[in-house]
């Protein structure tokens, strides 16, 4: 314990150390406001004449005032009036005129800005059965919306028979997991999806910086010599190589909890914690799988990125005890970080998600595999994506930390 606390001294009183975990927490705060930055909005007057700018803040608070009447359960009754007052409201100059800037400001920001963010998934759920085209706004009778939750459910049967024809049990397995989704879904104006995307990136950036941070454990001391006379003490073998792995895991563990609960702390005050009740669905696809709000999405995120986190740094750990320089071990690291993006865009299947790095990213990431239908196939087995990931991550830690020690050992006796 003695030796542990002390290496975990060393890792924390290194430059290099020091200068990344500064900038991750930094970073921290700066991706969770970027999102808030570029909120903006226009506040017209009666006449459509503009009367101010908003940005920020000020632009999230104006557009939640404009939007709390629809907060609360997304009934198909709430939808059904929506759906009537945004029909007639934009009939009157025609659905064109919104996209070219002709159809009065102010009239917008009354009636159809408010109900816009509530009727987002209609189309997608009233979309084209046979080729998955989402259907106008002004094309959907409102006496559908009655049957609007049996319908989101015949639209996932579609989509499922659309993107696994040949893949049955996925399609019973999908339909199964959206049976736990509750409904009626819930609405609360505020957060953005963008946010997401910067919780992923910074989740990315954070994987990288600890990546490179704990490049240098082993091979440093090879390249100095000191694991030479290291070697030569009562713990210099198999006992100092687990407290330096462990020393390592604790240290960019806590770090990345830390940065992490900052990241959300700030952009949920900024955008309102009201907004966290918010049901995935209505932000992202209405047949989105999982059965979470976007609080719980983001707690499940942020858990799966820090399965990923040390996934990749005992991988990265494994380098370290394998090769000689730090420059070889970094690349090769960072490497493996990127790899995974390249590869699903690629259409690489289960290997891009099996690599430690493989819940990371964009839209590779856990954020998009949850919201996809990715379904990995073994035989007549069907595996989602998401699965795959997180499964692999954790087979991975041990598996590597333990092949980070076994390696340090076999190179004491080189």
């Amino acid at each position: 314990m003695r030796i542990y606390c002390l290496e975990i001294k060393r890792v924390l009183k290194s430059r290099r150390v020091i200068i990344l975990l500064t900038i991750a927490l930094l970073m921290s705060m700066v991706m969770a406001w970027l999102p808030v930055i570029f909120e903006d909005i226009n506040q017209y007057d009666d006449n459509g004449n503009k009367v101010a700018e908003l940005n920020g803040l000020s632009a999230i608070n104006y557009k939640k005032s404009l939007r709390q009447t629809n907060n609360g359960e997304v009934t198909p009754e709430k939808i059904k009036e929506a759906l009537i007052i945004y029909q007639n409201t934009v009939s009157q100059y025609g659905e064109n005129s919104l996209y070219s800037g002709e159809f009065p400001k102010d009239l917008y920001m009354k009636k159809v800005f408010p109900v816009e963010s509530l009727l987002g998934r209609l189309p997608e759920a009233y979309s084209n059965p046979k080729t998955g085209q989402a259907a106008s706004l002004m094309e959907i009778d409102p006496e559908k919306t009655d049957n609007y939750y049996e319908q989101v459910e015949q639209h996932l049967k579609d989509i499922m028979k659309m993107e696994q024809k040949d893949n049955p049990i996925a399609q019973e397995q999908a339909i199964k997991k959206f049976a736990e989704v509750t409904k009626p879904f819930q609405f609360y104006a505020g957060y953005s999806r963008d946010a997401f995307d910067y919780i992923m990136l910074y989740i990315l950036l954070l994987v990288i910086l600890c990546t490179a941070a704990v490049t240098p454990t082993f091979s440093n001391e090879y390249q100095t010599g000191s694991d030479s006379i290291l070697r030569c003490t009562k713990h210099g073998r198999s006992r100092l190589a687990m407290v330096k792995v462990f020393a390592a895991v604790t240290v960019f563990s806590i770090t990345f909890i830390i940065c992490i609960l900052l990241h959300l702390l700030i952009s949920n005050m900024a955008f309102g914690p009201e907004s966290m009740k918010t049901s995935m669905q209505m932000l992202f696809s209405v047949i989105s799988l999982p059965a979470l709000n976007l609080g719980q999405l983001q707690a499940v995120l942020a858990i799966g990125g820090l399965v990923s986190l040390l996934a990749t740094i005992s991988f990265t750990l494994f380098l370290s005890a394998r090769f000689r320089d730090s420059i070889s071990v970094i690349l090769s690291a960072i490497v493996m970080c990127l790899l995974p993006m390249f590869m699903y865009s690629a259409g690489s299947g289960w290997l891009g998600f099996i690599l430690p790095s493989g819940g990371v990213g964009m839209q590779n990431s856990l954020l998009y595999q949850l919201t996809n239908f990715n379904y990995l196939h073994i035989g007549s087995i069907s595996i989602w994506s998401p699965y795959v990931i997180m499964a692999a991550a954790l087979i991975e830690i041990p598996l590597f930390l333990f092949l980070a020690v076994r390696t340090y050992c076999n190179h004491q006796v080189d």
